[in-house]
């Protein structure tokens, strides 16, 4: 009520989305896309994972998971770092180093940005990215009976997460698996920027709000309800542990934010192509559900 008459411009079908979008050039072959966004408290930090490394890695993670969910190819990032004056100088590299590595990770880096001092540490970042060929992806656009998808882990952070806060003794085989979104969550830029160069997606959202949040706001803006089965998603093994470990379901481990995942629809026929792509991408595409007429978002799950 409030944003959209100031802000959603005549004609801009991408107010609302991830990104804001930036057309360039009379042709509008060249489409930058722009985010900002703070860095939320790195869970890791609580949970006996006190190196800031992992809260940098967090600021990055999440403007970079924005310009995935855009299908566009990262072209930098700017920080505005405020930090207590008594931080020690290899805290400060430690949180410098989880800021670049994950940049390097989705082959783009750090800028420029501001910096100073202030009672507490305040970390918030710019993202821009590029789209050429191809608009970028959108969250509306879905259509009745496309298949809705995530792409990435299911549940591994809140199994992470739990795992460390109960105090699990985690076999180490599993460790590194259990461990992962928790502390350097990926933000799935590569897998999202091919699936737009293919054109093989109606809409795209990042699931930063958790993916149950993240499916409502998948059936309002499309106008449309949500049938989700979750009854043969295939859970990872450390996820499998920690629901048995703790009796709590699995679902409810992947339902909630933290694993920074795509939710993607696609049209039923295309299923198995974005399997692929994901797997070259060295990550998983998982059907949970699909787009049914009315306004429900519907769950069902019989284990």
């Amino acid at each position: 009520d409030i944003f959209t008459p100031r802000y959603a411009r005549e004609g801009n079908p991408y107010f609302g989305n991830d990104c804001a979008i930036l057309e360039s050039g009379a042709d509008k072959a060249s489409i930058l896309v722009v985010t900002t966004d703070p860095a939320p408290p790195a869970v890791a930090l609580q949970c006996g994972f006190p190196d800031l490394y992992f809260q940098g890695w967090l600021l990055s993670t999440a403007n970079l998971s924005d310009i995935a969910a855009a299908g566009a190819a990262p072209v930098g990032l700017v920080t505005s770092l405020i930090l207590p004056a008594d931080l020690r100088v290899v805290d400060l590299e430690r949180l410098l180093d989880g800021i670049d590595d994950c940049c390097r990770s989705c082959a783009t880096a750090v800028y420029g940005g501001n910096i100073r001092d202030g009672k507490s540490m305040v970390l918030s970042a710019t993202a821009i990215g590029k789209c050429a060929g191809r608009p970028p992806l959108s969250r509306r656009g879905a259509r009745l009976g496309d298949r809705i998808c995530v792409i990435g882990d299911l549940g591994l952070f809140w199994a992470g997460t739990l795992a460390a806060r109960r105090g699990l003794n985690v076999p180490e085989a599993l460790r590194a698996e259990l461990f992962r979104n928790l502390l350097t969550p990926m933000p799935k830029v590569a897998v999202g920027r091919h699936l737009r160069e293919r054109g093989l997606l109606t809409a795209c959202l990042d699931n930063s709000d958790g993916l149950y949040a993240s499916v409502l706001t998948l059936a309002r803006n499309n106008g449309l309800g949500v049938r989700l089965n979750l009854d043969d998603v295939d859970m990872p093994e450390a996820v499998r542990f920690v629901s048995q470990a703790l009796d709590v379901s699995p679902v409810r481990l992947a339902l909630g934010w933290g694993d920074w995942q795509l939710l993607v629809t696609v049209a039923p026929s295309l299923v198995n192509e974005l399997r692929t792509v994901a797997r070259a991408d060295g990550t998983h595409a998982h059907v949970i559900g699909e787009m049914v007429s009315g306004e429900d978002v519907m769950l069902e799950y019989h284990h």
